[in-house]
């Protein structure tokens, strides 16, 4: 005869196979949790347009069912496959329902979308008051794009008094976490001495690293600008034009120096 546990373990064994047993709440939202994970991985892999398996089609499809097992990754990029119509027919106002799904769970980029929406009223009212929240919430989890969004807000005065004390604040922030466009406005800042001491020195050492970071052509324009006309460091036309080429004559026309 078997023992109490083997007759135990044939019962639910006998209960699973008859679909009369019901897993515990804990183990459910585990294994839940664990296919979410793997639904999500999978689709990432099918939004990838150099890999093989791409399909943003059924991307979107094991997106789904991540999002809807309470995937927080699977409910943002499912919301911005709905923004930007990748796989599905673009709409905005499912786009937010997912990012508002992924914010729900702290997501940090979902909130910081979801601010954008609201800023650009984007399948919601617009309302810049809720957009700063948001990017106020989402830069307090050092989130380089929110930190920026938050400068700009307090910048421009959007949502909030113009403060741009506070700016230069958040956007050295989001610089020093590699934001590139945040060392661009930092720079400028530092250029025209608004929300701090004018100092050309450091707008050119910022325009320099916004343009090792990712080669942009505004960094590229405002390097060659101060090398043009000698503006925090000494005039030098040939940086200026292995910088910007023959367009480097366009900044003659532009600046009379």
């Amino acid at each position: 005869p078997l023992c109490p546990s083997h007759q135990l373990s044939v019962k639910a064994m006998a209960a699973l196979v008859n679909g009369a047993w019901t897993p515990p709440q804990h183990f459910a939202k585990a294994l839940a949790k664990g296919l979410g994970d793997v639904h999500c991985r999978v689709a990432k892999a099918k939004l990838q347009p150099e890999g093989s398996a791409f399909d943003e089609e059924e991307a979107t499809d094991w997106l789904r069912s991540a999002a809807q097992q309470g995937n927080a990754e699977a409910q943002y990029t499912l919301g911005r496959c709905y923004d930007q119509g990748k796989g599905v027919d673009r709409d905005v106002y499912t786009a937010v329902q997912w990012y508002e799904a992924a914010a729900r769970q702290a997501h940090p980029q979902a909130i910081c979308t979801l601010g954008y929406c609201y800023a650009k009223g984007d399948g919601v009212a617009k309302d810049e008051k809720s957009a700063l929240k948001l990017f106020m919430r989402a830069s307090q989890m050092l989130l380089p794009e929110a930190q920026y969004n938050l400068a700009v807000c307090y910048a421009k005065g959007r949502g909030t008094q113009r403060d741009p004390e506070r700016a230069v604040e958040m956007y050295r922030k989001a610089a020093q976490n590699g934001h590139s466009a945040a060392k661009c406005n930092l720079a400028m800042c530092y250029e025209k001495g608004d929300g701090t001491a004018p100092d050309p020195q450091q707008a050119v050492a910022w325009f320099e690293e916004a343009f090792k970071a990712d080669r942009s052509e505004i960094a590229r324009y405002h390097l060659a600008r101060c090398h043009f006309l000698g503006i925090g460091t000494k005039k030098d036309p040939q940086r200026a034009a292995s910088l910007m080429g023959k367009a480097v004559w366009e900044l003659g026309a532009q600046f009379k120096a």
